[in-house]
């Protein structure tokens, strides 16, 4: 065997034996990351998906009336649908209260008009065993509003096993219509948690600048004790800090008592169960939220660049503006988002300090889901809130505002 052959051999031999180690050492890493990634699929990714599919889910009409569903499909929404189509219905009715599954259908179409879940069951109640007249004289003589065009719309809507009706229920969309009174209910809770969210943002951004520039430019000594202060809220429930919040704001809290006795006012004001308590008690816990991320950027901006700016004629404003703003925006990025988006959630604070008109967005999600069992439009109220948080990130990417700009 020649030498170059014999170099071939073992170049392939290496090569071989590189490959098995490279592929030994990802097995490796794989499986430390595995527990992470498993844990992140149970509580992340397949709650989200679950989500994104059970709001645009629509399956209980089809299921309980199949005869129905699948007709009035075809129908083009005109008038009455055919003597078929409601001859199918009577049908389906029977076989659903015998299955026990009328009621699923009951609720979803309860939804789109209210009392349709109680003619469903009347109508199952007070079904003869024949009907001489044909179908539709039977449902009309049971109730009138069989022979209303709306019912059979609703009906028509909900026969697919998807559908965008939770959609356009969140939006204040109706298919029945010029929209009913309350359609457009959570298109404007939704225009409220955002302005809230804003409010709560900007208050944080105010506050949070000042404080964080201090911190990063006093002493060591100093900055070290008062960053305690920062750090503590975060040493107590969020559920403590706002009910501490309801003893400080009430009619004879903390506030009104010294207000009183230092005569700045004669009478206890309205400080609580109002948009003023909420949005006190929101910037109380979303604040350190701001202060980190612009503290961490803030001490790692060398002094002497503000000097350096003072050198070359700068007014301090100025060298402000141009110097050390631009270098504190990845932590002035960080910091907008993350209040941002965690108020965007707020539930709790709302809840318990604000009135019926301070409740956002979240207040309505576990509203549908727990006490009401609508699971189809609390899915869809929180797709709007991940949607408006990924337009968020992605708008903030865009603009560099989370990225490292320091090179600029």
């Amino acid at each position: 065997m020649s030498s170059k052959a014999i170099s071939t051999e073992m170049d392939e031999l290496a090569a071989s034996s590189f490959l098995r180690a490279s592929l030994r050492k990802e097995v490796r890493l794989f499986a430390l990351v595995a527990p992470l990634l498993v844990f992140l699929s149970l509580i992340f990714v397949i709650p989200i998906g679950w989500m994104l599919l059970r709001s645009i889910e629509d399956p209980e009409v089809s299921a309980a009336l199949p005869n129905t569903a699948n007709l009035i499909q075809r129908w083009d929404g005109a008038g009455l649908p055919s003597e078929e189509v409601i001859a199918a219905l009577v049908i389906d009715i029977k076989h659903a209260a015998t299955d026990r599954t009328l009621g699923q259908a009951g609720m979803r179409l309860n939804y789109a008009i209210p009392g349709f879940q109680s003619l469903l069951m009347k109508t199952a109640e007070k079904l003869p065993e024949s009907q001489p007249g044909g179908a539709p004289v039977a449902l009309s003589e049971i109730d009138q509003r069989w022979t209303e065009n709306r019912y059979w719309l609703a009906i028509r809507d909900a026969a697919y096993k998807y559908s965008l009706f939770y959609f356009n229920s969140a939006f204040g969309f109706s298919n029945q219509g010029p929209a009913d009174d309350g359609q457009g209910f959570y298109l404007d809770v939704l225009f409220r948690t955002l302005w809230m969210t804003l409010v709560v943002t900007t208050a944080c951004v105010v506050l949070g600048y000042p404080l964080a520039y201090f911190l990063a430019t006093i002493s060591p000594a100093w900055r070290n004790i008062l960053i305690l202060f920062v750090l503590l809220p975060f040493w107590t429930s969020l559920l403590v800090r706002t009910v501490a919040w309801f003893v400080l704001l009430q009619k004879h809290g903390v506030v009104n008592d010294v207000g009183i006795y230092l005569g700045l006012w004669s009478k206890p004001l309205d400080l609580i169960y109002n948009r003023f308590s909420v949005y006190v008690a929101m910037t109380h816990v979303m604040l350190p939220f701001m202060v980190l991320p612009l503290y961490s950027v803030m001490l790692k901006i060398p002094k002497t660049y503000m000097n350096a700016a003072a050198t070359l004629g700068a007014h301090p404003f100025r060298a402000f503006k141009e110097v050390y703003l631009p270098l504190s925006f990845p932590g002035l990025g960080a910091g907008i988002l993350l209040v941002f988006i965690v108020s965007l959630g707020f539930y709790i604070t709302p809840a318990l300090l604000g009135g019926p008109a301070d409740q956002m967005l979240s207040y309505y999600i576990a509203q549908n889901a727990s006490n009401l069992g609508n699971l189809g439009l609390a899915a869809a109220l929180s797709v709007l809130l991940l949607a408006i948080v990924a337009v968020v990130i992605f708008v903030f990417g865009r603009l560099g505002l989370i990225a490292n700009r320091r090179e600029a």
